[in-house]
């Protein structure tokens, strides 16, 4: 088996560029990725996700990721899942990120803010964590990793994702469809970034494919139409999606899904 090549710090960004890509072919169809997506199942794959991360972060907050080079409790909480991309010629981890939602107790937003009462008691996504490789290659890994995570909340039926975002990379999440969590922009603070300043920004999942339809969103031939098989997230997922929210919180699997029901395609 070729070994797989670590990326060098200079080769990694953590953030998401401003999306350049405009639809050429709005119909349903198979396109085939260099990479990979699947959610971490072994210490191995941490430890690759956790490589990338780490140098992500190096490069513009070396005293966060010094913090970061080795595996977070939050890794392995029970309502996590990490997400790693590997290059299908090199087999090297090219990109990764963490989502942990409050199925079964907070999320550090919940825990440390007064959230407003949109948001309170709804499903909710924290996604953190996110390092690529840079150059081009990087930027299609990010929106490959985005779709991942849509898919994956669609799954779930998650109703909010949310992130925060260091100014000035909050611009990109904007960019993404992201909005404000506190009005005008307010900064937070937060036990996991150090205390550094961050933007709060919030996705609605529920209603981004209508969005992102109606204003012709250059996001939306790739997260809506293009079939991307190599985004294997489902096999792990075990019909998630198949049970209400409230039944997974309570252990039980329901015979039809109850509670909010996302009427969305996800391919």
């Amino acid at each position: 088996m070729q070994r797989a090549r670590i990326a060098s710090g200079q080769e990694i960004s953590e953030a998401f560029t401003e999306i350049s890509i405009r639809p050429g072919n709005q119909r349903p169809r198979p396109v085939s990725l260099p990479f990979t997506i699947r959610l971490v199942r072994t210490n191995d794959q941490l430890a690759r996700a956790v490589n990338v991360r780490t140098m992500a972060y190096a490069r513009r907050l070396p005293s966060l990721a010094r913090a970061l080079g080795r595996a977070e409790s939050e890794d392995g909480d029970r309502d996590s899942v990490v997400l790693l991309a590997e290059s299908k010629e090199t087999l090297a981890p090219v990109g990764t990120l963490r989502i942990h939602t409050n199925n079964h107790g907070p999320t550090e937003f919940e825990r440390e803010l007064s959230l407003p009462q949109r948001f309170q008691g709804h499903s909710i996504a924290h996604v953190s964590r996110l390092g690529v490789i840079g150059g081009r290659a990087g930027v299609q890994v990010k929106l490959a990793l985005f779709k991942a995570l849509y898919r994956y909340c669609l799954a779930t039926q998650i109703e909010w994702i949310m992130v925060t975002g260091i100014p000035p990379r909050d611009r990109d999440y904007v960019n993404l469809q992201f909005e404000d969590v506190f009005p005008n922009g307010g900064l937070v603070t937060l036990p996991s970034s150090m205390g550094i300043p961050a933007r709060l920004l919030a996705f609605n999942v529920r209603t981004a494919e209508q969005r992102w339809r109606e204003n012709d969103h250059p996001l939306y031939d790739f997260m809506c139409n293009q079939i991307h098989e190599d985004i294997r997230i489902f096999d792990s997922v075990s019909g998630a999606w198949a049970n209400s929210r409230s039944a997974r919180r309570n252990g039980q699997t329901a015979k039809q899904p109850h509670g909010l029901v996302f009427d969305v395609p996800v391919i």
